[in-house]
């Protein structure tokens, strides 16, 4: 069984994650796509969208494929959410069965990849599929290391959490439904459940 792991913040997932995760499935012939909605990044903020709602609107996004799991794994592990304590987490819960794991990460953590905590040991746990961020290099990566072939990502969520303050019917009308539904649904990002008309 090959496993990629796709962890983010995902304060709101929008179409380009799903681009590299589709893209990350095709190279890497992987038979399950598991996006973890960071509960603790080390190198970020603590994101200002609960973490139930994170996971929910991620679990929304993928609900449909069923090649995609979505896992809450890193809100019962020890803050900060290391990738390496979550790689072992994950591997515990699927056992025996998962025999090749594979990290999904942007070029942006790539560029910092050697000040995560212990990364040589999550080498030893997952090879590292990077997909190219705007700005950041993806030439000269080291042998094991896969460059996704994939469109450069060059929106962040945060640029969407701000568009959804101050222009919410673009933003909507550019995020997946089922997103832009949940986020309607629920009043995230300060718009009202009843002040938007669904498309």
């Amino acid at each position: 069984m090959r496993i990629g792991v796709f962890g983010g913040s995902y304060d709101p997932p929008h179409a380009a994650h799903l681009q590299v995760a589709h893209a990350a499935r095709n190279q890497l012939q992987l038979d399950t796509v598991v996006w973890v909605p960071a509960f603790h990044p080390p190198h970020k903020d603590i994101p200002a969208t609960p973490f139930k709602h994170r996971l929910g609107m991620v679990s929304a996004l993928v609900a449909r494929d069923p090649s995609d799991e979505v896992s809450d794994v890193e809100s019962f592990l020890p803050p900060p959410s290391y990738t390496l304590h979550t790689l072992r987490a994950l591997k515990n819960q699927f056992g025996s069965e998962a025999h090749s794991w594979h990290l999904i990460i942007g070029a942006d953590n790539w560029a910092i990849f050697s000040s995560w905590h212990q990364p040589e040991a999550v080498l030893a746990e997952t090879s590292l599929a990077v997909y190219p961020r705007q700005g950041f290099s993806l030439t000269g990566l080291p042998k094991g290391v896969t460059a996704l072939n994939c469109p450069e990502v060059h929106l962040e969520s945060r640029e969407y959490r701000e568009r959804l303050r101050t222009d919410p019917l673009s933003a909507l009308a550019e995020l997946p439904l089922p997103v832009a539904d949940y986020i309607r649904c629920h009043g995230l990002y300060g718009i009202s459940p009843t002040s938007l008309t669904p498309r």
